[in-house]
């Protein structure tokens, strides 16, 4: 058996040598430029963040008081009166020493207000720089007493009605919409009514009221007023 080597002729092997050298170098500065790349172009990572500052509390105090009633007999203490704080509409109901007290109201311009069904409004505006004490006086309204008899005509002359349903929307403590009733002498009363027109609503089994097709009458009432009331029968 022969064997055979292969021999390369000298251009054939210059030429394979020199293809290696190149590959070499061809590899060596791909090494180098991914080097220079990674040093040139590092990761962009954004700014530090920077940290909250912790939110400090607001400065809140405690509002109090007493809230009484100037009244013909004296200033007195004044139960379920209703305190309002604007603009933040904190709300406190007095009790029956009249007292109440409101915590949390900041230390901005605030206005009180002060009210109660059939009172006067009370109002204040201030800044708290501390627990506050506040204390308001408010009046009643002023009111008059309306009052008078129910009767009919008859030959023997005016005869008292008892047991007539008065009904007035305006009137009584405080906020109205109240009843009497006639006594046996015909007389009703309504207390707490205003000056001006009062619409009466007034009925009775048998009876209607005399010169009106309705049930409805109205009193003028300017001060103390007595407004008697003629019915006739159906």
């Amino acid at each position: 058996m022969t064997t055979r080597s292969l021999v390369l002729a000298p251009s054939q092997d210059s030429r394979l040598r020199a293809n290696r050298n190149r590959l070499a170098i061809v590899v060596t500065l791909a090494t180098l430029l991914t080097a220079c790349d990674e040093r040139r172009s590092p990761v962009f990572s954004g700014p530090p963040a920077v940290p909250t500052p912790p939110t400090e509390p607001a400065v809140t105090y405690t509002l109090s008081g007493t809230i009484s009633e100037d009244g013909p007999t004296g200033v007195t203490p004044l139960e379920g009166a209703v305190i309002v704080v604007h603009p933040s509409g904190q709300r406190a109901t007095t009790n029956r020493e009249g007292f109440y007290s409101i915590p949390g109201v900041s230390a901005l311009p605030i206005t009180v207000v002060v009210s109660n069904a059939g009172y006067i409004a009370q109002s204040r505006t201030m800044t708290l720089s501390g627990d506050t004490r506040v204390d308001l006086q408010i009046s009643r309204i002023v009111t008059y007493t309306l009052s008078g008899v129910v009767f009919e005509r008859t030959v023997t002359g005016q005869v008292p009605i008892e047991g007539v349903s008065v009904y007035c929307d305006s009137c009584g403590s405080p906020v109205g919409h109240t009843f009497a009733s006639s006594d046996e002498n015909g007389y009703y009363s309504f207390e707490w009514t205003n000056n001006g027109s009062t619409p009466l609503w007034v009925t009775k089994a048998g009876y209607r009221l005399s010169g009106a097709l309705e049930d409805r009458i109205v009193a003028t009432v300017s001060g103390d007023t007595r407004f008697d009331i003629e019915m006739i029968r159906r």
